[in-house]
């Protein structure tokens, strides 16, 4: 035999091993492929979301009872501004971890405010007498906010545009609405001038609040807390304005 085509088969031996190995485990590539491509795809998305939430010079988060304890002197060390505090919700529901993270937040450095969720099913005058109950004279540094969780008929909007007005005379201070824009454009003409907005789109330029993100993981003295991150929606210069305007009060 010549010596060459001797050399040429045993150089090709190797490629048609190469090849059998990967027709027999060609299913546990295309498994490693995926699951590599799965951790770089989520790995970049955090790094993206990151990105988008610290573009917002402002954040801050909501919370209730089911966030559990809270450190608030380490929560503002890790970057957070203010805090909304849920007290109440409908005409009888009160938040059972609200007075004591109401106290605790004093002195953190957080701007907070109180929050109540608006119900459907009860008596607006009955819903304020519950939050007002539970928060007392002082709903904190940021106007009260008053949440609603659910799509509203335009009687219904009536009514919320009702009990806004009820919270806006008895602390003397404007309110701030979390709704849809569809809820928020319905509210009555005439309380208008005392509405803040609280939006759920990022995209939208005449909200004072967003929400970024709910149930953001953060690391608080290395416990890690879901929490509903959300943001003023303007830099720190006009954040110290907005708490200049509501705080006279």
């Amino acid at each position: 035999m010549d010596t060459r085509m001797s050399l040429y088969h045993q150089k090709s031996k190797p490629t048609k091993n190469y090849g059998r190995f990967f027709k027999k485990y060609a299913w546990l590539i295309a498994v490693l492929i995926v699951v590599l491509g799965s951790i770089f795809g989520y790995i970049g998305y955090q790094s993206y979301e990151n990105n988008m939430i610290n573009n917002y010079q402002v954040k801050g988060i909501m919370i209730s009872q089911s966030n559990g304890y809270i450190d608030f002197v380490t929560l503002a060390n890790t970057g957070q501004k203010f805090v909304y505090i849920r007290a109440s919700q409908g005409a009888t529901y009160t938040d059972d971890d609200f007075s004591d993270n109401f106290q605790r937040s004093q002195g953190s450095g957080l701007q907070v405010g109180s929050y109540h969720v608006f119900s459907t099913q009860t008596a607006i005058k009955d819903q304020l007498k519950n939050f007002t109950r539970e928060v007392g004279d002082d709903y904190g540094t940021l106007p009260p906010l008053v949440e609603v969780t659910s799509p509203l008929s335009d009687h219904q909007v009536h009514r919320l545009s009702e009990f806004i007005y009820m919270v806006h005379k008895y602390y003397d201070t404007n309110v701030v609405v979390r709704s849809s824009t569809s809820i928020f454009n319905r509210l009555d003409k005439k309380i208008a001038h005392d509405v803040q907005f609280f939006s759920g789109n990022l995209n939208n330029k005449r909200a004072n609040f967003i929400e970024v993100k709910n149930n953001r993981k953060i690391s608080i003295d290395g416990s890690n807390v879901y929490v509903n991150q959300i943001a003023f929606n303007g830099n720190n210069k006009g954040w110290q304005q907005y708490l200049l305007r509501n705080q006279d009060r």
